[in-house]
Formats: C-alpha cells, sequence, structure tokens
C-alpha cells in the first residue's frame, strides 16, 4: 500500500518531469543567468581544468542567499574581476608567484588570516600587502573569509597534476562509481566555505547525466545518481513529507530521499532516465519548493487560485 507521503513525494516526481524540468543549457552555462561565469559547454563536456575549476567557483558561491540573487550578483561582475576567482590559470600563477608562507601548502593555508573589517581587508601575516586571497575577497564583496576559497581549492583539489590526476587516484583507490562520487564530495567538502552540500551538488552535476545530458564528463567512471544536495528547499520538503519526529540532520533527510527514491523506478516517467536516482528525487522537490526560482522561469501556478492537477498542497510555495 502507498502511504501518504510516497503518493506526495510521487506528485512532485510527475510535476518535475512533466512540467518543472528545464531542458536545454543548465544554468552554469548560460551567460543570460550568470554572466561571465558562464562555463563553456565545449570544455565542459570534455571535463577541462579551466572549465571544471571555473564550474567548482560558480556553484560554490550558491550558500546563504537566494539562488536568484546569486545570479543577479554573477551578472554583474565584470569578466577582469572574475578571472581573479575563478580562472585556473590565473589563480595558480598569483598563489606560485607570492612569497607568503600561507600559500605553500594545505596545511599552512590553515593559517591564513585574510579577514574583512568593513571595507578593509587585510591579515595579520603579511599586512599591507597584496595577495591573491585578498584580491579575491574584494571580488566576492561576501563573507570575510570567502575570499579562500578559490585558493583552497587550488591547494587541495588542482595543485600538482590537475584534476584529471585527482580523478585517477579516486578510481583506483575505489571500485564502485557510487562510492567514488562520495570520495570526491569529501575531498571537495573540505575546501574553505564549500562543505557537504555544495560539494555533492558539484559533483552530481559532472557525473548524472539526466542533470545536464552531454556535459558530465566524469559519467560513468564516477556516478552521483545516489548523492543528495540538501539545501534549506529540500530539508523543508522532507521535514514535511515524512513521519513528524524524525531528526533534523542532513544524514536522515538524506536518509529519506534515498528511501523515497528506492520506491519509485524513474523510468515511468521517461525510458532514458536510470530507475534509481536519488538525486533526481531531490532535485523534484528543490524545483518544486523553490518559489523564486519558479517566479523566475515563468510558473503558470504563480497565478493560479486554485491547485494544479500536481499539487501538493502542503509544499506549494504559492500558498494553495
Amino acid at each position: 500500500m502507498i502511504t501518504g507521503e510516497q503518493m506526495e513525494t510521487r506528485r512532485i516526481i510527475r510535476w518535475y518531469f512533466e512540467t518543472g524540468r528545464t531542458d536545454g543549457v543548465p544554468f552554469y552555462c548560460d551567460p543570460e543567468r550568470v554572466g561571465a561565469f558562464a562555463v563553456q559547454r565545449d570544455e565542459l563536456a570534455a571535463g577541462s581544468d579551466r572549465a571544471v575549476f571555473r564550474l567548482f567557483v560558480t556553484l560554490s558561491m550558491y550558500q546563504a542567499l537566494r539562488d536568484v540573487v546569486i545570479m543577479r550578483q554573477q551578472r554583474s561582475m565584470q569578466r577582469r574581476l572574475i578571472r581573479v576567482v575563478a580562472d585556473v590559470g590565473t589563480v595558480k600563477r598569483a598563489i606560485s608567484s607570492h612569497a607568503c608562507r600561507a600559500l605553500g601548502s594545505v596545511e599552512a593555508f590553515e593559517g591564513c588570516d585574510v579577514s574583512k573589517n568593513g571595507q578593509v581587508i587585510d591579515c595579520g601575516t603579511c599586512p599591507g600587502i597584496a595577495c591573491h586571497v585578498k584580491d579575491a575577497t574584494r571580488v566576492f564583496k561576501r563573507m570575510g573569509d570567502m575570499g579562500k576559497l578559490p585558493t583552497s581549492a587550488w591547494l587541495r583539489c588542482w595543485r600538482g597534476g590537475g584534476m584529471q590526476a585527482l580523478l585517477e587516484e579516486v578510481c583506483r583507490e575505489e571500485p564502485s562509481p557510487t562510492k567514488r562520487a562520495e570520495l570526491l564530495v569529501q575531498r571537495f567538502a573540505a575546501v574553505h566555505r564549500v562543505g557537504r552540500k555544495l560539494a555533492s551538488m558539484f559533483v552530481s552535476s559532472l557525473s548524472t547525466p539526466a542533470l545536464a545530458p552531454g556535459l558530465t564528463p566524469w559519467f560513468p567512471e564516477i556516478d552521483g545518481n545516489e548523492l543528495v544536495v540538501v539545501d534549506t528547499n529540500v530539508a523543508r520538503a522532507v521535514d514535511s513529507l515524512r513521519t513528524p519526529g524524525g531528526p533534523r540532520t542532513y544524514n536522515a533527510r538524506e536518509r529519506w530521499v534515498r528511501e523515497q527514491a528506492a520506491l519509485i523506478d524513474l523510468r515511468v516517467f521517461h525510458p532514458d532516465l536510470p530507475a534509481y536516482s536519488p538525486r533526481l528525487v531531490q532535485e523534484a522537490l528543490y524545483a518544486f519548493c523553490s518559489k523564486s526560482n519558479r517566479l523566475a522561469r515563468g510558473d503558470t501556478c504563480a497565478g493560479r487560485g486554485t491547485p494544479c492537477a500536481d499539487c501538493a498542497p502542503a509544499l506549494c510555495p504559492f500558498g494553495m
């Protein structure tokens, strides 16, 4: 027997694949949405270091604010400033040419004390001396330590043999494509100000074909279908749909999404979809609950006075 939470979850998934799914260019490749941060599709399809680094920085900006606000900020940034934070060659040269001891290794960088106090950006290690971290902090214009993110990413994941070396290392270490994805999430989550949610979003964007057909160069060696990105929209959906009283933790919500995904064969919505994909189930929950994103794409439900056929009223962001 199908439970109430299963029925509501299936309604949302049906809405996603029949109505809410956005086909075409993913937002991170679309200059109309992210400006000069947009990743070149041919470079992304090839999995180049340049494209993957730009994607990592672009996606890592989606924290603490609504997606539409971040996109507006990204569109407003000049190309020359974006190179400071999102061009892997620029970041590499800036780090390699600087004498600051904090830029010498992952361990040393933990001691980087660059901070933002109002309009003043400086550090105690090399006060008054320009560096990439300070430049990046000015570019981001957010959070006193956000400027450490590109440097931390390069030191942890690109230094040495680049991204290809990291992928080869993970593939040697773990035979399972889905577990390889989890290992990569752990690696990228260690980057300053990234964490598990953003790392899962990044890895899955490169390894879940249904999210961006033709633009997932890590698949099938890396399979991100079992990853789950728990943001505030997904957390709200899970807490509303599941039996009351469950732990409000990332692990518990992730587990619930995976349990629901195991009960649904996604091929009923399209034969090219995988039968089991917690990542796609989670994406459906996110897309349904994100009012600002639905408004931005002109969702017809915004002007309705009554629920649509596939509505889950308890979660409808338009209050029906």
